[in-house]
């Protein structure tokens, strides 16, 4: 496991979500950094500490999605405090992940959000809506 997605591994852990204990490889465009696999539904953790362009891991399912035409996505995206990306990349992301919902509106989810200890549980319903969408 790659060093940054263990210092990610426990907001992975308080999600609720068996996560598998690698990244996966979406083809040519890049990795995740956690995922979980149920049929052809895959959640997807993307977990932003130090990351300056975020928006490049919303961007990165599109073309995922075009060439694995069978599959579902759903897409966390965690913005930790330390994460000092600039606003309009931050922007960037839900406009991206909005987008994406419109164009594969029955087979991608996002969801993005500040992480917080406090929020957690409206995280995880947020989840289980998407997902239900989903499948």
């Amino acid at each position: 496991m790659p060093k940054v997605t263990e210092e990610n591994l426990f907001i992975a852990n308080k999600l609720g979500i068996q996560f598998e204990p690698n990244e996966l490889k979406l083809d040519k465009w890049g990795n995740v950094d956690f995922y979980f696999k149920k049929d052809n539904l895959f959640v997807l953790l993307e977990v932003e500490k130090g990351q300056k362009h975020p928006n490049t891991n919303v961007a990165k399912v599109w073309p995922y999605l075009e060439e694995n035409p069978k599959i579902k996505i759903l897409l966390i995206q965690i913005i930790r405090d330390e994460n000092k990306a600039p606003k309009n990349r931050l922007a960037l992301c839900d406009f991206l992940g909005q987008k994406l919902e419109n164009v594969f509106p029955n087979r991608f989810r996002f969801i993005k959000s500040n992480w917080s200890d406090n929020n957690v549980n409206e995280i995880k319903k947020s989840i289980m809506s998407k997902m239900e969408d989903l499948t």
